[in-house]
């Protein structure tokens, strides 16, 4: 199996996993508020049931209107809680019925009972009917017998009045105390039935959550093993390949990743072992390379700083060394002169002789010009038939017009090329540092203005900025 496969897998188990535990954990919560529930409906049951009894003594003892009103809705309350749904069991629920039932008897023998006269009431009426029968005329004898009656009677009266409190009272306290079992019951009956469908519910959950994260430790465990054993293998290879082996492979005995991995590093050791050279001959390769990249690289910087037809410095390494030399000669308070030459007629020859003619003429002006000034001095060209020379360390302005001489001799000397005998001459612009300025910018551009004043209106073949008006 594929190691991507495998790790998308271990990634499906722990989703899976994380999602077990969350209903485990919300079916816990959920179960938690029903108890909650259950457990405070069976104590609002409780109460109601304990006002009711509170009440009834309430009555017992007065017997008015006021205590069994009161008592009734004690009663209605009582039947109202204990009509409401809380998913109670067929235990539970025949328990809330014989509690229903009980309260219903309460209720039944509460308004059936007709209000007993009290001894007050008794004594008062004895004495009307004394004085009643006071009026009429009795014998003495028949007045004491009707006395003597009516005492009878009301001691009758009292014991069957008494007689029947008794028993009311007592059947009161059997419908309540069998109310307060059954509530008891129903208590203990919430409590044993959320102890054992927690217990069930932890057992359920638990063997769930513990096979899958058996089986994601599992998983995970071969594919660690076989992942560490791929790479023991990769890491050996590595090796053995540093040591210089290239006959030894990787075995593959997987079809994943590390296999696909394997083939390849075997495929590149075979490759490896196809191109090897021998030690020597490899050094000496590697030394032949590496001469060549010197040459090369001194070529290139030569490129890089010197003109390619003339070998002489292009405009870029010329104004980098012309920069140099200023600096030097403003750090020794010394004074030099830059010359801008341009050669003359030289159009025409390489429109009339062609570009190769050109060419050699450009050449040779160059190799006179360098060979002829000294190691402080700097020449270079700036593109076509220009050229600059920079006069290091010039004491007096006559030098730099000897210079011109001997340099503008040497231009005039005839150049044969292909049979063909050539002069040329150079018109000269000078500028001269400090006074004409001290950067090479400045005294480049002083030198050329000199240079065309020089090519244009001058009867010399040099002409110096400073003389400009």
């Amino acid at each position: 199996m594929m190691i991507a496969l495998r790790l998308q897998l271990i990634v499906y188990l722990c989703a899976l996993l994380i999602l077990g535990i969350s209903s485990f954990l919300y079916k816990a919560y959920d179960y938690q508020e029903f108890i909650y529930n259950q457990l405070n409906q069976v104590m609002e049951i409780q109460l109601n049931i304990d006002n009711l009894r509170s009440q009834l003594w309430l009555y017992q003892e007065y017997s008015d209107e006021l205590s069994l009103k009161v008592l009734n809705n004690r009663q209605a309350n009582l039947a109202r809680q204990l009509q409401i749904p809380m998913g109670w069991d067929e235990k539970q629920q025949r328990l809330l019925n014989n509690l229903n039932r009980l309260n219903t008897n309460t209720r039944v023998l509460v308004n059936t009972q007709l209000p007993a006269e009290t001894a007050l009431n008794r004594s008062a009426k004895l004495n009307s009917n004394k004085s009643a029968r006071g009026n009429t005329r009795f014998s003495e004898s028949e007045y004491a017998e009707y006395i003597a009656l009516e005492d009878a009677h009301a001691a009758s009266n009292n014991e069957t009045f008494n007689t029947k409190a008794s028993l009311l009272e007592a059947r009161y306290n059997m419908i309540t105390q069998e109310m307060t079992e059954d509530v008891f019951s129903l208590h203990h009956m919430s409590i044993q039935r959320a102890k054992y469908i927690q217990r069930n519910l932890i057992y359920v959950t638990g063997v769930c959550l513990l096979l899958m994260t058996l089986l994601v430790t599992v998983f995970s465990y071969l594919t660690l093993r076989r992942f560490r054993s791929a790479i023991h293998s990769l890491v050996t290879g590595v090796k053995v390949l540093a040591k210089g082996d290239l006959n030894s492979k990787i075995e593959v005995n997987n079809q994943d990743e590390f296999s696909c991995l394997a083939q390849d590093f075997n495929e590149m050791k075979a490759s490896l072992k196809g191109m090897t050279i021998k030690k020597d001959e490899l050094k000496r390769e590697v030394e032949k390379q590496t001469q060549i990249l010197t040459e090369q690289q001194i070529k290139l910087k030569f490129l890089a700083e010197h003109d390619e037809l003339t070998g002489i410095f292009n405009r870029r390494a010329l104004i980098k060394q012309v920069d140099i030399a200023i600096a030097r000669a403003i750090r020794s308070n010394s004074q030099a002169a830059l010359l801008f030459l341009d050669l003359n007629n030289f159009k025409t020859i390489n429109d009339t002789l062609g570009h190769g003619v050109g060419d050699k003429v450009i050449m040779t002006i160059a190799k006179r010009l360098h060979d002829n000034l000294r190691n402080t001095d700097i020449v270079g060209r700036l593109g076509g038939d220009e050229f600059v020379v920079w006069l290091d360390v010039i004491a007096h302005r006559q030098d730099v017009i000897n210079k011109i001489n001997q340099l503008q001799a040497l231009i005039n000397e005839p150049i044969t090329v292909e049979e063909h005998e050539l002069k040329i001459g150079a018109s000269f612009g000078v500028s001269l540092l400090p006074t004409d300025g001290n950067a090479s910018g400045l005294l480049l551009r002083a030198a050329d203005t000199a240079m065309y004043h020089a090519k244009m209106h001058s009867k010399t073949d040099y002409y110096f900025f400073e003389d400009m008006e």
